[in-house]
């Protein structure tokens, strides 16, 4: 996704419009300037790996199926572990289906909605008549008091085997034993009572999943947050910040564990490789609050159902797309970049830039690489969370300076859910794709502590530039300081 920004920094500084912001060589800093907006396009309609982002659209079965989780909340379809018919109804025989379906290989939170062949329904979890059959589903009575269709969570924390399923459900041919807790997985149990004039054919499922408590360092009152969560004790974890994708991008750079396992994510970095204060200011960026339809809602918010053997960063950068946001790595310390723009920590002007040192800027974009329209896709709730287009948005003056055509690119956000927050991101990244001008420029070395990321302000006489932000895409450190 293109940026904002163009400079250079004690030796060589790029600021511009590119996406992955590290320390690099000088060549590639001069590199940048004239292919950096083509690296700009490719970042914004880049589309994400298949695993990562999209809702899994059908039940997954067989022992190959990799493992996976959920952060924040997420529909998904998971996949299964076991499957009898049983029971008599009447002279009907095998006339129950009971299904064990895994939702996450991680403790969630819980089930927050189920849709059943596609059609949203209602569990009554007032009812607790049926014992360990599981809560009936209001939509399956039959008129006479009875029911077709039951549901039963676990939410990954059981320490003994489901009673229903050892005790009814198991048979000799399909045996469950009284072993199969499995602990750490978050599974569900539906049994159906099968009636021609319910279901024609077996039933499918969707599972709206509230996912894994996280750590959250904004709640963390030792380490300049507030609040009682610690590090070192998984119990104080979970709250708000488990849909923030500052928080989810946080826990998958220390990496997320269960019972002392790595399960995904880094395993070695340090706490301190992520400067406590950066990331808690971005944290709170998430949680502030915008404008929405229906009055002040959060600004940030991501679901995502992780598989394993998805690649970490294809997982961040779909997680990071739901807050236009970016990854900087400089030196082994991973910052955040997310939204607009931040404040400059720099002006200067062209007498401080070394003239006695090549300089090289591109102030616009060529035709092939401009953008004047942004369309997007996102998972919608009330369509079951099927992927929906969202109303597309167009700049007649951008169309009128870019000889009056279209040029536009498409979205996907698969870890964003909220049509409100999917307009917030078009317009960010429209306006993002506008900021064409690119330099690469040699400062003294006062200005070495500068990293990507960072904005600097520039006043010119040269470039006609008053107080014009840019923001570092690169630094590189010359021999010569």
């Amino acid at each position: 996704m293109a940026v904002f920004s163009t400079a250079a920094v004690a030796g060589a500084l790029a600021v511009a419009e590119t996406s992955f912001l590290a320390t690099v060589s000088t060549f590639a800093l001069n590199a940048a300037v004239g292919v950096g907006l083509n690296l700009a396009v490719a970042q914004l309609t880049k589309v994400d790996q298949p695993q990562a982002g999209g809702v899994r659209g059908k039940l997954e079965a067989g022992g190959d199926v990799p493992r996976s989780f959920v952060l924040g909340t997420r529909a998904v379809s998971g996949s299964l572990q076991y499957a009898n018919t049983w029971g008599k109804s009447g002279k009907t025989p095998n006339a129950y289906l009971t299904q064990v379906i895994q939702l996450s290989d991680a403790p969630i939170k819980g089930v927050t909605a189920m849709w059943v062949n596609g059609s949203p329904v209602t569990i009554n979890t007032a009812d607790t008549s049926y014992g360990d059959w599981g809560f009936p589903v209001s939509d399956y009575e039959t008129g006479d008091g009875g029911n077709n269709m039951w549901v039963k969570v676990y939410d990954g924390t059981q320490t003994v085997a489901d009673p229903f399923l050892v005790n009814t459900v198991s048979s000799e041919d399909r045996p469950y034993a009284s072993t199969r807790v499995g602990r750490g997985c978050a599974y569900a149990i539906v049994t159906s009572q099968i009636k021609d004039s319910f279901f024609s054919g077996f039933p499918s499922f969707r599972f709206e999943v509230a996912g894994m408590r996280l750590y959250d360092p904004s709640r963390d009152s030792t380490r300049g947050g507030v609040g009682s969560h610690r590090l070192n004790n998984r119990a104080t974890w979970g709250g708000d910040g488990d849909d923030f994708p500052a928080v989810q991008a946080y826990n998958l750079l220390l990496g997320i564990t269960y019972d002392s396992a790595w399960l995904y994510g880094l395993q070695t970095l340090k706490a301190a490789s992520l400067p406590v204060a950066h990331w808690i200011a971005r944290i709170n960026q998430c949680r502030a609050k915008v404008s929405g339809p229906d009055g002040l809602e959060t600004q940030y918010m991501t679901g995502i159902e992780i598989s394993v053997d998805t690649e970490l960063s294809a997982t961040i950068d779909a997680i990071l797309k739901g807050a236009h946001g970016k990854l900087i790595e400089v030196g082994g310390v991973y910052k955040l970049q997310m939204g607009e723009p931040g404040a400059p920590v720099l002006p200067f002007t062209d007498a401080d830039i070394l003239s006695t040192e090549q300089q090289k800027g591109k102030p616009f974009a060529s035709l092939a690489n401009s953008i004047n329209g942004v369309t997007a896709s996102y998972p919608e709730p009330t369509k079951a969370w099927n992927t929906q287009p969202a109303p597309p948005l167009y700049n007649a003056s951008f169309e009128a300076r870019d000889g009056k055509r279209r040029l536009t690119v498409d979205l996907p956000l698969g870890t964003v859910s909220r049509f409100s927050q999917v307009q917030r991101i078009m317009t960010s990244a429209l306006a993002e794709a506008r900021r064409e001008r690119r330099h690469t420029i040699t400062l003294p070395p006062w200005a070495c502590l500068l990293e990507p990321g960072d904005v600097v302000e520039w006043n010119s006489e040269r470039e006609s530039y008053a107080t014009k932000k840019f923001r570092v895409e690169g630094v590189a450190d010359k021999a010569n300081l």
